[in-house]
Protein backbone atom coordinates (compact mmCIF):
# COMPACT_ATOMS: atom_id res chain seq x y z
CA UNK A 1 0.00 0.00 0.00
CA UNK A 2 0.96 3.62 -0.64
CA UNK A 3 -0.21 6.45 1.62
CA UNK A 4 -0.58 10.21 1.34
CA UNK A 5 1.36 12.13 4.02
CA UNK A 6 -0.74 14.95 5.48
CA UNK A 7 -0.42 17.38 8.37
CA UNK A 8 -2.58 17.29 11.46
CA UNK A 9 -5.94 18.86 10.67
CA UNK A 10 -6.11 22.31 12.24
CA UNK A 11 -9.11 24.57 12.96
CA UNK A 12 -9.62 28.00 11.37
CA UNK A 13 -8.76 27.02 7.77
CA UNK A 14 -5.67 28.86 6.44
CA UNK A 15 -5.09 30.57 9.81
CA UNK A 16 -4.65 27.24 11.55
CA UNK A 17 -2.58 25.81 8.72
CA UNK A 18 -0.06 28.66 8.80
CA UNK A 19 0.31 28.36 12.57
CA UNK A 20 1.12 24.66 12.20
CA UNK A 21 3.35 24.62 9.13
CA UNK A 22 4.70 28.14 8.66
CA UNK A 23 5.99 29.24 5.26
CA UNK A 24 8.59 27.20 3.39
CA UNK A 25 10.36 28.14 0.16
CA UNK A 26 13.48 27.27 -1.80
CA UNK A 27 15.82 30.16 -2.57
CA UNK A 28 17.03 29.31 -6.08
CA UNK A 29 19.80 31.92 -6.12
CA UNK A 30 21.36 30.84 -2.83
CA UNK A 31 20.33 27.18 -3.22
CA UNK A 32 18.88 27.21 0.30
CA UNK A 33 15.77 25.72 1.87
CA UNK A 34 14.18 28.49 3.94
CA UNK A 35 11.51 28.61 6.63
CA UNK A 36 9.46 31.24 8.38
CA UNK A 37 7.29 30.04 11.28
CA UNK A 38 5.91 30.60 14.76
CA UNK A 39 7.52 29.40 17.99
CA UNK A 40 8.04 28.22 20.70
CA UNK A 41 5.97 25.27 19.45
CA UNK A 42 7.14 23.45 16.35
CA UNK A 43 5.95 19.96 15.36
CA UNK A 44 8.60 17.26 15.21
CA UNK A 45 7.57 16.41 11.65
CA UNK A 46 5.22 17.98 9.12
CA UNK A 47 4.91 18.72 5.40
CA UNK A 48 5.36 22.11 3.74
CA UNK A 49 2.37 24.09 2.49
CA UNK A 50 0.50 23.37 -0.75
CA UNK A 51 1.69 25.83 -3.39
CA UNK A 52 3.96 26.01 -6.43
CA UNK A 53 6.97 24.92 -4.37
CA UNK A 54 8.05 21.31 -4.60
CA UNK A 55 6.90 19.87 -1.24
CA UNK A 56 9.25 18.68 1.49
CA UNK A 57 8.88 17.09 4.91
CA UNK A 58 10.25 19.36 7.63
CA UNK A 59 11.75 17.67 10.69
CA UNK A 60 13.49 18.65 13.89
CA UNK A 61 16.95 17.28 14.64
CA UNK A 62 15.81 14.47 16.95
CA UNK A 63 13.39 13.21 14.31
CA UNK A 64 16.13 13.25 11.68
CA UNK A 65 18.33 11.13 13.93
CA UNK A 66 15.55 8.59 14.59
CA UNK A 67 14.72 8.29 10.88
CA UNK A 68 18.35 7.91 9.84
CA UNK A 69 18.70 5.06 12.34
CA UNK A 70 15.70 3.24 10.88
CA UNK A 71 15.86 4.02 7.16
CA UNK A 72 18.53 4.40 4.49
CA UNK A 73 18.80 6.70 1.48
CA UNK A 74 16.86 9.60 3.00
CA UNK A 75 17.96 13.00 1.74
CA UNK A 76 18.03 15.57 4.57
CA UNK A 77 19.15 19.16 3.97
CA UNK A 78 19.50 21.76 6.74
CA UNK A 79 16.96 24.60 6.60
CA UNK A 80 17.80 28.28 7.00
CA UNK A 81 15.49 29.67 9.68
CA UNK A 82 14.82 33.00 8.02
CA UNK A 83 12.19 34.25 10.47
CA UNK A 84 11.12 32.60 13.72
CA UNK A 85 8.51 34.66 15.55
CA UNK A 86 7.09 34.50 19.05
CA UNK A 87 3.44 33.43 18.97
CA UNK A 88 2.44 30.80 21.53
CA UNK A 89 -0.83 29.75 19.90
CA UNK A 90 -0.82 26.40 21.69
CA UNK A 91 -2.41 28.18 24.67
CA UNK A 92 -5.45 29.06 22.51
CA UNK A 93 -8.71 27.12 22.59
CA UNK A 94 -8.45 24.94 19.48
CA UNK A 95 -12.13 24.02 19.74
CA UNK A 96 -13.20 27.65 19.35
CA UNK A 97 -14.88 28.78 16.14
CA UNK A 98 -12.27 31.49 15.62
CA UNK A 99 -8.62 31.95 16.63
CA UNK A 100 -7.88 33.95 19.76
CA UNK A 101 -6.42 36.70 17.57
CA UNK A 102 -6.23 37.39 13.87
CA UNK A 103 -3.14 38.66 12.07
CA UNK A 104 -2.62 42.40 11.87
CA UNK A 105 -2.61 44.22 8.55
CA UNK A 106 -4.84 42.75 5.83
CA UNK A 107 -5.61 39.70 8.00
CA UNK A 108 -3.84 37.36 5.58
CA UNK A 109 -2.83 34.20 7.44
CA UNK A 110 0.86 34.70 6.52
CA UNK A 111 0.86 37.95 8.51
CA UNK A 112 0.92 35.97 11.76
CA UNK A 113 4.57 35.57 10.76
CA UNK A 114 5.51 38.31 8.29
CA UNK A 115 4.28 41.14 10.56
CA UNK A 116 6.36 39.94 13.51
CA UNK A 117 10.06 40.34 14.17
CA UNK A 118 12.52 37.47 14.09
CA UNK A 119 13.34 36.14 17.57
CA UNK A 120 16.88 34.75 17.57
CA UNK A 121 16.57 33.22 21.05
CA UNK A 122 13.52 31.19 20.01
CA UNK A 123 15.27 30.25 16.78
CA UNK A 124 18.22 28.84 18.72
CA UNK A 125 15.89 27.05 21.14
CA UNK A 126 14.21 25.25 18.24
CA UNK A 127 17.53 23.79 17.20
CA UNK A 128 18.32 22.71 13.67
CA UNK A 129 15.49 22.01 11.24
CA UNK A 130 15.84 19.87 8.13
CA UNK A 131 14.04 19.40 4.84
CA UNK A 132 13.56 15.77 3.92
CA UNK A 133 13.54 15.91 0.12
CA UNK A 134 11.28 13.32 -1.55
CA UNK A 135 12.50 11.94 -4.86
CA UNK A 136 10.23 12.30 -7.87
CA UNK A 137 9.21 9.09 -9.57
CA UNK A 138 6.00 8.09 -11.35
CA UNK A 139 2.87 9.88 -12.49
CA UNK A 140 -0.59 10.85 -11.30
CA UNK A 141 -3.55 11.37 -13.63
CA UNK A 142 -7.08 12.68 -13.26
CA UNK A 143 -9.82 10.10 -13.75
CA UNK A 144 -12.63 12.08 -15.40
CA UNK A 145 -15.20 9.34 -14.79
CA UNK A 146 -14.61 9.14 -11.04
CA UNK A 147 -13.52 12.79 -10.67
CA UNK A 148 -10.43 11.75 -8.71
CA UNK A 149 -6.69 11.98 -9.07
CA UNK A 150 -5.00 8.57 -9.10
CA UNK A 151 -1.44 7.31 -9.04
CA UNK A 152 -0.44 5.39 -12.15
CA UNK A 153 0.10 1.95 -10.65
CA UNK A 154 2.53 0.76 -13.32
CA UNK A 155 4.89 3.72 -12.67
CA UNK A 156 4.88 3.56 -8.85
CA UNK A 157 8.10 4.18 -7.01
CA UNK A 158 9.63 1.54 -4.75
CA UNK A 159 11.08 4.30 -2.56
CA UNK A 160 9.83 4.89 0.98
CA UNK A 161 9.11 8.60 0.44
CA UNK A 162 8.41 10.11 -2.97
CA UNK A 163 6.43 12.56 -5.05
CA UNK A 164 5.07 12.13 -8.57
CA UNK A 165 4.42 14.29 -11.60
CA UNK A 166 0.93 15.67 -11.05
CA UNK A 167 -1.28 18.33 -12.63
CA UNK A 168 -2.94 19.04 -9.28
CA UNK A 169 -1.65 19.85 -5.78
CA UNK A 170 1.58 18.03 -5.13
CA UNK A 171 1.20 15.30 -2.51
CA UNK A 172 3.92 13.42 -0.65
CA UNK A 173 3.59 9.63 -0.66
CA UNK A 174 5.06 7.10 1.77
CA UNK A 175 5.43 3.34 1.92
CA UNK A 176 3.77 0.96 4.38
CA UNK A 177 7.04 0.82 6.30
CA UNK A 178 7.20 4.60 6.77
CA UNK A 179 3.50 4.69 7.61
CA UNK A 180 3.99 2.21 10.47
CA UNK A 181 6.93 4.22 11.80
CA UNK A 182 5.02 7.50 11.68
CA UNK A 183 1.90 6.11 13.32
CA UNK A 184 3.92 4.71 16.22
CA UNK A 185 5.98 7.86 16.79
CA UNK A 186 4.04 10.87 15.47
CA UNK A 187 0.35 9.99 15.28
CA UNK A 188 -0.63 13.29 16.95
CA UNK A 189 1.22 15.40 14.37
CA UNK A 190 0.37 13.84 11.03
CA UNK A 191 -2.19 11.57 9.44
CA UNK A 192 -2.03 9.24 6.48
CA UNK A 193 -4.68 8.19 4.02
CA UNK A 194 -4.49 5.44 1.39
CA UNK A 195 -3.51 6.66 -2.07
CA UNK A 196 -5.85 5.83 -4.94
CA UNK A 197 -4.23 3.77 -7.71
CA UNK A 198 -5.30 3.23 -11.29
CA UNK A 199 -4.22 3.06 -14.92
CA UNK A 200 -5.05 5.74 -17.52
CA UNK A 201 -6.46 4.73 -20.89
CA UNK A 202 -3.44 6.25 -22.62
CA UNK A 203 -0.30 6.22 -20.47
CA UNK A 204 1.84 7.53 -23.32
CA UNK A 205 -0.31 10.65 -23.52
CA UNK A 206 0.19 11.20 -19.78
CA UNK A 207 3.96 10.86 -20.23
CA UNK A 208 3.93 13.40 -23.08
CA UNK A 209 2.05 15.96 -20.97
CA UNK A 210 4.64 15.81 -18.20
CA UNK A 211 7.57 15.76 -20.62
CA UNK A 212 6.24 18.95 -22.21
CA UNK A 213 5.89 20.54 -18.77
CA UNK A 214 9.54 19.75 -18.01
CA UNK A 215 10.59 21.31 -21.32
CA UNK A 216 8.63 24.47 -20.50
CA UNK A 217 10.12 24.58 -17.01
CA UNK A 218 13.67 24.33 -18.35
CA UNK A 219 12.92 26.97 -20.98
CA UNK A 220 11.42 29.29 -18.35
CA UNK A 221 14.51 28.99 -16.15
CA UNK A 222 16.71 29.97 -19.11
CA UNK A 223 14.67 33.08 -19.91
CA UNK A 224 16.20 36.45 -18.96
CA UNK A 225 14.24 39.53 -17.90
CA UNK A 226 14.82 40.96 -21.40
CA UNK A 227 13.49 37.74 -22.96
CA UNK A 228 10.28 37.99 -20.95
CA UNK A 229 9.91 41.69 -21.74
CA UNK A 230 10.26 41.01 -25.46
CA UNK A 231 7.82 38.07 -25.24
CA UNK A 232 5.15 40.12 -23.47
CA UNK A 233 5.78 43.05 -25.82
CA UNK A 234 5.15 40.93 -28.92
CA UNK A 235 2.00 39.43 -27.39
CA UNK A 236 0.64 42.82 -26.34
CA UNK A 237 1.33 44.33 -29.76
CA UNK A 238 -0.45 41.42 -31.46
CA UNK A 239 -3.43 41.72 -29.11
CA UNK A 240 -3.82 45.44 -29.86
CA UNK A 241 -3.81 44.66 -33.57
CA UNK A 242 -6.50 42.02 -33.04
CA UNK A 243 -8.63 44.49 -31.06
CA UNK A 244 -8.39 47.00 -33.92
CA UNK A 245 -9.50 44.56 -36.63
CA UNK A 246 -13.07 45.88 -36.53
CA UNK A 247 -11.92 49.35 -37.63
CA UNK A 248 -10.51 48.07 -40.92
CA UNK A 249 -12.70 48.54 -44.00
CA UNK A 250 -11.02 46.69 -46.85
CA UNK A 251 -10.36 42.96 -47.10
CA UNK A 252 -6.78 43.62 -48.19
CA UNK A 253 -6.14 45.62 -45.00
CA UNK A 254 -7.61 42.78 -42.92
CA UNK A 255 -5.42 40.21 -44.68
CA UNK A 256 -2.28 42.30 -44.10
CA UNK A 257 -3.27 42.80 -40.46
CA UNK A 258 -3.74 39.04 -39.95
CA UNK A 259 -0.33 38.39 -41.48
CA UNK A 260 1.24 40.92 -39.11
CA UNK A 261 -0.53 39.36 -36.10
CA UNK A 262 0.62 35.89 -37.13
CA UNK A 263 4.18 37.15 -37.58
CA UNK A 264 4.26 38.72 -34.08
CA UNK A 265 2.78 35.65 -32.40
CA UNK A 266 5.18 33.30 -34.19
CA UNK A 267 8.06 35.48 -32.98
CA UNK A 268 6.76 35.30 -29.41
CA UNK A 269 6.27 31.54 -29.70
CA UNK A 270 9.91 31.10 -30.75
CA UNK A 271 11.03 32.91 -27.59
CA UNK A 272 8.72 30.92 -25.28
CA UNK A 273 5.84 28.59 -26.30
CA UNK A 274 2.44 30.29 -26.30
CA UNK A 275 -0.80 28.89 -24.93
CA UNK A 276 -3.74 29.72 -27.17
CA UNK A 277 -5.75 32.48 -25.50
CA UNK A 278 -9.29 33.44 -26.46
CA UNK A 279 -8.24 36.58 -28.37
CA UNK A 280 -5.77 34.57 -30.50
CA UNK A 281 -8.40 32.26 -31.98
CA UNK A 282 -8.69 32.64 -35.72
CA UNK A 283 -5.26 34.27 -35.89
CA UNK A 284 -2.91 31.70 -34.36
CA UNK A 285 -3.22 28.11 -33.16
CA UNK A 286 -0.81 25.87 -31.27
CA UNK A 287 0.87 23.31 -33.46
Amino acid sequence: MIYVFKNKEMPWASYGEILWQGIYYFDKKKKEHCLLRTAPFCPGIYRSQYDKECPVIIVREYVKEIMEDGFSNLNFVEIRKERIVNLDWQTWDLSADEPKMYPSGDMDAEEYITHRKHNELLSQTLGNLYALIPEKEGYAYYDENEQKEKLVKSTLSTKDIFIVDSLKNQEIYVSEKIKSFLEVNFSSEIYLEPAILGEPENLEEVRKIFLWREILKEKSEQMSVKDWQKWHGLKNKAQKLVEGMGDLKSENAKIRRKEKILFLLNQANEIYPLNTEKWMRGFWEET
